[in-house]
């Protein structure tokens, strides 16, 4: 049996064609990188996003590398003297960089000198960090080690 009138198609515009497209190759891209094995602690894991605090000390070992005061701190000395109490800590991203300072400068009985730091607002969820002491070499290091307890660092 054949309708009395025969229904026209109408012509879908090409931006719909195109809307659809886009949308099916959305859904397979994520589909495909959503499958694949998931650890329940994977599956449960929060993005890091935000910012972290990283603490840590700063230590000169070598005896000729600081000087000591008459109140049990010291400071550095030669080419360490940057090395001293409110000198800058940075630590650098390519999402930004965090800054804090030495405190605390101690010179302790096993003939070290060391400072502590704490870096507020250092940015999260990044390849590698930076961590510069004064003008000293800078060092790398990735996420998890700087969120171990305390960071520890020997400049000279």
């Amino acid at each position: 049996m054949q309708p009395l009138h025969p229904e026209t198609t109408a012509r879908r515009p090409v931006w719909m064609w195109a809307g659809a497209a886009a949308g099916l190759g959305l859904a397979v891209t994520m589909f495909l990188n959503n499958s694949g094995p998931r650890t329940p602690a994977a599956a449960s894991r929060p993005t890091d996003t935000g910012t972290f605090v990283v603490t840590g000390a700063v230590v000169l070992g070598d005896g000729a590398s600081f000087t000591r005061d008459d109140h049990l701190g010291c400071a550095g000395t030669g080419g360490y003297a940057d090395v001293r109490d409110s000198a800058p800590v940075l630590i650098a991203t390519a999402g930004g960089f965090a800054a804090g300072k030495l405190t605390d400068p101690r010179a302790l009985t096993d003939g070290t000198c060391r400072f502590f730091f704490t870096v507020r607002g250092v940015p999260a969820g990044q390849n590698t960090y930076l961590l510069m002491v004064a003008d000293q070499e800078s060092h790398q290091y990735v996420e998890q080690e700087l969120k171990a307890w305390l960071v520890s660092l020997r400049v000279d």
